[in-house]
């Protein structure tokens, strides 16, 4: 049977503790990222009105993606659309 001193296994718990908790906050950043944004925060962040929006899914300019009865747009199209 191996034995540590009380500080060693204290460090080592937090270095386990340390581990884990970067491992979940890694998680939980990559799980709040959209895939698609509802009409008004495409809109406000391609600084333009729903009327634009509507007009542009006719055209072809940026489509968008209707999820039963509510409208989406694909999170790439939309950055496409910010960095021309």
């Amino acid at each position: 049977m191996t034995q540590i001193d009380l500080e060693s296994f204290g460090q080592f718990i937090q270095k386990l503790v340390r581990e884990e908790l970067e491992k979940f906050s890694n998680t939980q950043n990559h799980g709040n990222e959209k895939e698609f944004y509802t009409r008004e925060e495409t809109a406000k962040l391609l600084d333009v009105s729903l009327t634009t929006l509507f007009h542009w899914n006719n055209d072809g300019t940026l489509k968008n993606t209707k999820i039963g009865k509510r409208v989406y747009y694909s999170k790439n199209e939309v950055l496409a659309r910010l960095n021309p």
